[in-house]
Parts: structure tokens; C-alpha cells; sequence
């Protein structure tokens, strides 16, 4: 049977394994899941492009934030900023990013706390609360293909596609955060909050990471996560933004463990005000 075109009918197994690989359907997943798991979820959230003008869209934005009324007049929550990407073989991530004195640490994390200036923010060491440890920084990546009519060589390469999800992962924090640092009203704000930004590139596929031994040689094993130190340019300036890289095996899993560091610090943020100001009207 064919149709209109003289060509014959797609099936419905051709259209799922069509998605399957392309990656429309491992988004379309985690969104089912973190809604599943009570997570505030924003598909396909639009960004524009500095170069072009034109609009570009993230594949989905999450938070979570387990409101409790005995906490009144704090928050502190992460915004977790997505793309996912189905790949087909394994994503490398490799050259340990080692410790300098120009390193630019703020790039490790990136968070606003209002009200600014406030005093809370003294007792608190949030790069080393959330930033990535050492030993999973690393300052290259490549993803490998096969050749063409060469099934047994493959290719390590950069992929614009792939540079493309990881700029627009920093371009979208960049921008958020600043639209809070923008507010006229920051300075007077009386809510005490801590917001973090959290960009993630999950992966379908395998995570390869490369180490070096004290001896010098090369070890490679497979991983659920590493982070990625990504260089990129805002017009003229120079940015640094640490984006993690990790399976969709183990993306719910380490959402949970960032919502629970999230969840000491609210703690912790709560009992700080509660020492200094009253909390009048639920302010």
C-alpha cells in the first residue's frame, strides 16, 4: 500500500524508533517523570539569541520547592536549566580542570541571594556547598560517530549541535539570574531567599570520563555524571559557565540530592532570621 506520494505508509514502530532517536522522546520523559516527582516543570522555554535575534528554546526548565509554612519568609530553591540529547555513542568528557590562580570560581555556581546587601550571606560557604568537587571538572569534552561505509573506526569530534546545548544552557542562566539582579526593588526586598541556577546536558546514551593516574598513564571509565567547564563569549566578554553532564539514569537521582542540599540551607537560612527579625504577616 502507498500513500499520496507513491511512497509507502510509515509505521507506528518507525515513528517511535524515529524518536527514540532523535531525542524527542527521552525530553518528553524526563518531563513526565519530574512532574511525576512534584517538580514546577516548563517545557520548552524560549531564549533569545544575541547573534541573530531570533528565538531559540531550551528543552525544559524544573524546580521544586516544598513550601512549608513554619519557615515562613525564607527560600532558597535551584532552577534546574535542561537539554537532553539521545546519543548514540558515548559522550567523553576528559583534561581535568586543574586548580590556577586565575580560575574564575564564580563560575562554579551561580545563585542571587536578596535581599542585597544582607547579612545572612556571611554564613554561609555556598561554593563549597554546591560546587563541583575537583576531581569531576573537566575542561574538554567531545562526543564520538562512526564513519561512513566503516563500521568498526569512529570519530572524536565537536559537534555544533552539541555546542549549540550547551551555549544556549549558559545563555538562559546567564539571563534569568540577571533579570533578578535587575530589580529596582532588590535592595529593599524583605523575603530572604537564595535562588542557585543549575545547567544540565542529560544524555540518553553512555558518559565516558578520562582521568590521569599518579603515574602519568590514562584510565577511562564510564560514569553518571562529570562537569564541564564551558568557555564561551557575551558579545566582546569572556564567560565561564560549569555546566553537568549526566545520564537520564541517574539525572532524578541527582535532582534529589541537590534538593536536599537546598533543603539544609533553607534550614539553616531560617533559623538565621529567625535570630535577627521577626517574621510579621508571613513576610
Amino acid at each position: 500500500m502507498t500513500n499520496n506520494s507513491g511512497l509507502s505508509p510509515i509505521t507506528l514502530d518507525d515513528v517511535l524508533e524515529c524518536l527514540d532517536r532523535s531525542g524527542y522522546l527521552l525530553e518528553s520523559k524526563l518531563v513526565s517523570g519530574l512532574t511525576d516527582k512534584g517538580y514546577f516543570v516548563e517545557p520548552n522555554q524560549v531564549i533569545r539569541d544575541p547573534r541573530t535575534g531570533k528565538s531559540r528554546e531550551i528543552d525544559l526548565v524544573a524546580e521544586y520547592y516544598n513550601f512549608q509554612p513554619t519557615m515562613s519568609g525564607v527560600c532558597v530553591k535551584t532552577i534546574f536549566a535542561v537539554e537532553a540529547i539521545n546519543n548514540r555513542f558515548p559522550f567523553v568528557l576528559l583534561t581535568q580542570r586543574p586548580s590556577t590562580p586565575n580560575e574564575n570560581f564564580e563560575s562554579h555556581i551561580k545563585f542571587i541571594c536578596t535581599p542585597e546587601p544582607n547579612e545572612f550571606e556571611k554564613h554561609f560557604d555556598l561554593y563549597e556547598e554546591r560546587g563541583p568537587e575537583r576531581t569531576h571538572l573537566f575542561s574538554q569534552y567531545c562526543a564520538l560517530s562512526q564513519k561512513k561505509g566503516d563500521k568498526k573506526e569512529f570519530m572524536a569530534s565537536h559537534p555544533d549541535d552539541l555546542y549549540g546545548s550547551f551555549q544556549k544552557l549558559a545563555e538562559y542562566i546567564e539571563d534569568d539570574a540577571n533579570m533578578w539582579n535587575k530589580r529596582d526593588d532588590v535592595a529593599n526586598d524583605k523575603y530572604w531567599r537564595i535562588f542557585f541556577w543549575h545547567p544540565m546536558l542529560v544524555l540518553g546514551g553512555q558518559l565516558v570520563v578520562i582521568t590521569t593516574r599518579e603515574d602519568g598513564t590514562t584510565a577511562l571509565h564510564y560514569a553518571n555524571n562529570g562537569f564541564l567547564e564551558f568557555n564561551w563569549h557575551a558579545g566582546e566578554e569572556r564567560r565561564t559557565t560549569v555546566i553537568e553532564v549526566v545520564t537520564a539514569d541517574a539525572f532524578f537521582e541527582r535532582l534529589s540530592s541537590i534538593v536536599a542540599i537546598d533543603a539544609r540551607l533553607h534550614e539553616k537560612l531560617h533559623g538565621l532570621r529567625k535570630q535577627r527579625v521577626p517574621v510579621e504577616n508571613g513576610i
